[in-house]
């Protein structure tokens, strides 16, 4: 990949998830100038961090598939993988899986899988562990939400928290990844001494690790607090290891929906209390 891939790499992830979601009757994020914008940012980042990481496929001179994976300490994630939908089932995300996991170097890994049976079967077959996960999905019932006292916002002061608690709570911390995310998502609200959640705008929680499962509910509800009341929100990738996330996202009022299962390799056992980030894991 370069850094003329950029935009086409936006556009074939963009065609590939609406199709997924489509297809498992999952709501279709609208492909608004920010949301192009945050996607392009991310794949930039990816590309000036973990450039050997970067991969396209191309057919005709066109970009048709796109992996980005990356490594921070001792874990692998894969960031991105997208074939457009007119190629797929021609073997190209197989190929461009295999790139992306070159670059692994035996570390531990992780993937947060979409709904399609092919990859997740690529992804068994690579020797990942399948843990089902569901998203939590609707709009917040503000009254409903406790209070949250042991949480404050966050700041630069507390990057060295969020360090610590990754490396308590996945093994590893997130180097550059993390400064990308609170530049895009703008929020960060902390727990002294023991959690952290990445919030967007939207009161979304994008990224969430604390010590126990205490702060990370309070972690939760401070930051679906934010949501609007006249917008849904979503609480992604929850597993059966984080069932203190399925009770708060249903005492906050909303639905539970099958989504993609958390890949695993490596691990004794999954990260907890977390929500991964889709993008850094």
């Amino acid at each position: 990949m370069v850094d003329g891939d950029v935009d086409a790499c936006e556009l074939v992830w963009d065609d590939a998830i609406t199709d997924v979601r489509t297809r498992f009757g999952l709501p279709v994020i609208e492909r608004t100038p920010e949301l192009v914008e945050r996607m392009r940012s991310r794949v930039r980042h990816l590309l000036a961090t973990d450039p050997d990481g970067s991969f396209v496929a191309t057919r005709d001179g066109d970009v048709v598939g796109v992996a980005q994976a990356l490594v921070r300490d001792d874990v692998w994630v894969l960031s991105l993988l997208g074939v457009a939908p007119p190629v797929q089932a021609q073997g190209i995300g197989r190929r461009l899986l295999e790139a992306a996991l070159s670059y692994a170097g035996g570390r531990r890994g992780m993937i947060l899988s979409s709904r399609d049976p092919k990859a997740m079967r690529r992804y068994a077959l690579a020797g990942f562990d399948l843990h089902p996960a569901v998203t939590a999905w609707g709009r917040v019932v503000h009254d409903r939400l406790p209070a949250t006292p042991g949480v404050r916002e966050g700041s630069a002061g507390d990057l060295d928290l969020v360090a610590e608690v990754d490396r308590h709570v996945r093994g590893a911390a997130r180097g550059l990844d993390i400064a990308h995310l609170l530049e895009e998502a703008g929020r960060l609200l902390v727990v002294d001494g023991v959690g952290y959640v990445v919030v967007r705008d939207e009161g979304r929680p994008v990224l969430l690790a604390a010590r126990d499962d205490g702060a990370a509910t309070a972690l939760l509800f401070a930051a679906l607090a934010g949501a609007p009341r006249d917008r849904e929100t979503e609480v992604g990738w929850i597993t059966a290891d984080q069932q203190w996330a399925i009770r708060a996202s249903l005492v906050a009022g909303l639905e539970l929906h099958p989504v993609g299962p958390v890949m695993l390799r490596g691990f004794a056992r999954p990260p907890a209390p977390y929500l991964p980030s889709g993008a850094f894991g």
